[in-house]
This record gives C-alpha cells, sequence and structure tokens, in this order.
C-alpha cells in the first residue's frame, strides 16, 4: 500500500513539473506554435507528445484525483 501511494505522489509531481515546464516555455516562446512547445516538453522529459499533451489535458489517468 505504502509504494503504490509513494509512486502515484512521484507521478503526479512529474505530471506537476511537465506542466510548470510547459508554461515557462510558452512564456518564454510566446511566437511558438503549442504543437512545438509540446514537442520541446516530451523531448526533456523522454516521454511522447501524446503523453504530455494528455497530461496538459488532465486526460483519462492523467486526472487528479
Amino acid at each position: 500500500m505504502q509504494l503504490k501511494r509513494k509512486c502515484k505522489q512521484r507521478l503526479q509531481r512529474r505530471n506537476e513539473k511537465i506542466r510548470e515546464l510547459f508554461g515557462e516555455l510558452t512564456n518564454k516562446y510566446p511566437q511558438w506554435r503549442i504543437d512545438a512547445v509540446i514537442e520541446e516538453v516530451a523531448g526533456r522529459v523522454y516521454l511522447s507528445p501524446r503523453t504530455v499533451e494528455a497530461i496538459l489535458s488532465y486526460e483519462g489517468i492523467y486526472a487528479e484525483s
């Protein structure tokens, strides 16, 4: 039970960091298209662009409970 909770907390922190990075990049590069920012975030955190998009949109398993 403890391990499951820690894993969930770690994923929530990761998702928060991804959202923060997305916000920082959109502020730093306002001329970039959203999909370009998502690609940049995905490259920095080693996730697929679709996963980053789902995290940003709070879709499916990435919804905060």
